[in-house]
């Protein structure tokens, strides 16, 4: 019956999972993690979650990198299902000739945004009644604050062997910058791993902000400037690829975090790494991700990914396919966690992180 998720917990999370089930009234944020294409697989919970959390008061904080900022945008819309429809649409449709630059992808990433966030929109979408949204971008500093290709690889290739030996060594390469709507600070921004500044979004930065969150080292034009803000921008997930950071603090509420994997990767320089996120960290978070079998199931038994539009390059129409045929099962994910929730099976099912 339940195949097709895998549902972990951290070391406080599992044991409230275990006495009560998933309650969603302790659910006080809801994270997304990089990931370009493979967000495709999430949609069909992100639906689910759109329609289970549409009744609430209560404030429930959003953050998340690259394009889980992205998904966290479609949430706090008027219409978040028309949002994530066009999200996905916008995505899939994307096509490139030849060897694309670094201009021609951003430029393709920022009519993605304006297909799906109207400007109008966004006044209303910072004073949401309860979601409250935050994502994450890094300043660069050293060598990687130019625009220079060249001196961008050199600041990469020496952050990523500081990396190596400390991650808190990136802090000399990057800044994290945490963007979030007016009021209250969300219970995440005390984090202090790394250096951090907390900036407010406005109608005017929001789309900027959020490109940055989403420009990938390299592939992508690093953004300037952004409304004031002096600096150049990169993707949020070089330090902040899975969230590896302090969410609730000494609360007992939970981070309901709709994730493409089992397992939590800390940092962009930590993907071909055995790194461990911080189980302090991990300990309120309910990870719902697919499963092995879910996942062998799928057309080449894998997720989308970024290297697809390599992999089916000239092939468009296929990799369409592939990606529409994801979209459609993933309608199984939604289905089981809302069984699992409903009947409280979730109780049993779920596992440690």
């Amino acid at each position: 019956m339940f195949n097709n998720i895998s549902i972990r917990a951290g070391a406080h999370a599992i044991k409230i999972i275990q006495d009560e089930g998933l309650d969603l009234s302790r659910v006080k944020i809801l994270a997304g993690a990089s990931g370009s294409a493979k967000f495709l697989v999430l949609t069909g919970i992100d639906r689910l979650l759109i329609s289970l959390f549409k009744d609430r008061t209560d404030p429930l904080y959003l953050i998340g990198t690259s394009i889980g900022a992205f998904r966290m945008a479609a949430f706090c819309q008027k219409d978040p299902l028309t949002a994530i429809k066009t999200l996905e649409e916008e995505y899939i449709a994307q096509q490139y000739t030849g060897h694309p630059t670094r201009e021609e992808i951003t430029l393709k990433t920022k009519k993605i945004l304006d297909a799906y966030i109207d400007d109008n929109d966004i006044e209303a979408m910072l004073n949401h009644p309860f979601m409250k949204i935050g994502f994450l971008s890094n300043r660069c500093k050293s060598l990687l604050k130019h625009k220079h290709i060249f001196l961008q690889w050199m600041g990469l290739t020496l952050a990523a062997g500081v990396n190596l030996f400390n991650r808190n060594g990136l802090g000399y390469f990057f800044e994290r910058a945490l963007f979030c709507g007016p009021g209250k600070k969300p219970p995440f921004a005390a984090m202090d791993q790394f250096p951090m500044e907390i900036h407010g979004l406005t109608p005017s930065n929001f789309k900027s902000a959020l490109l940055s969150s989403g420009s990938i080292p390299i592939a992508m034009e690093g953004i300037c400037d952004i409304d004031g803000i002096p600096g150049v921008f990169l993707d949020g997930g070089i330090l902040d690829y899975h969230l590896d950071i302090p969410f609730l603090p000494n609360s007992d509420k939970l981070v309901l975090y709709p994730h493409f994997y089992e397992k939590i990767t800390p940092g962009w320089f930590d993907k071909p790494l055995n790194r461990k996120p911080d189980s302090l960290h991990m300990e309120n978070v309910v990870l719902v991700a697919p499963s092995n079998t879910f996942v062998q199931s799928l057309p080449g038994a894998k997720i989308p990914d970024r290297k697809d539009f390599i992999t089916f390059k000239g092939k468009d129409k296929e990799r369409r396919t592939y990606w529409k045929t994801v979209l459609e099962k993933n309608k199984q994910l939604g289905n089981e966690l809302f069984e699992a929730i409903q009947s409280k099976k979730i109780r049993q099912l779920v596992k440690p992180i």
